[in-house]
């Protein structure tokens, strides 16, 4: 995998973790949010917001998804993520358990990575990380 693909990939992934882990800790949960990439290597967070306090998770993804689609389709874009909160079970955890899932796509990738980040929210609003692992799609 080349470096720029690397270096993208790691900073998205740094940077929904983070902020995903700030918005738990702060109030117990988070709606879907999107950062892209552009071809200078700028890095830029994108939310989602109609009016409705709440909205339903499935339409900010979807929005979210046109929109980088677009971008990356036009070449305005080289990368990008949305990062969402999941409930995921699998061999080892049967168990299902929360999430964060990071959705990502690059110019020079086939398909999409999905990274999951699976965490358990203790007392006080403390997140405990699992060990996350990663899905070519």
């Amino acid at each position: 995998m080349d470096k720029n693909v690397q270096g993208d990939i790691q900073k998205l992934i740094d940077y929904s973790v983070d902020f995903a882990e700030s918005l738990l800790t702060d109030s117990g949960e988070f709606f879907p949010f999107g950062v892209k990439v552009y071809f200078s290597g700028e890095l830029k967070p994108v939310g989602y917001y109609d009016d409705d306090e709440f909205p339903e998770s499935q339409k900010v993804i979807d929005v979210l998804s046109t929109v980088f689609e677009k971008e990356l389709n036009g070449k305005e874009i080289r990368s990008y993520c949305i990062a969402y909160d999941v409930r995921v079970s699998n061999e080892d955890y049967p168990t299902p358990t929360d999430a964060i899932l990071i959705l990502l796509k690059h110019t020079d990738l086939d398909g999409e990575l999905n990274y999951y980040y699976p965490y358990k929210l203790k007392e006080k609003l403390e997140i405990e990380f699992l060990e996350p692992w990663a899905v070519q799609k």
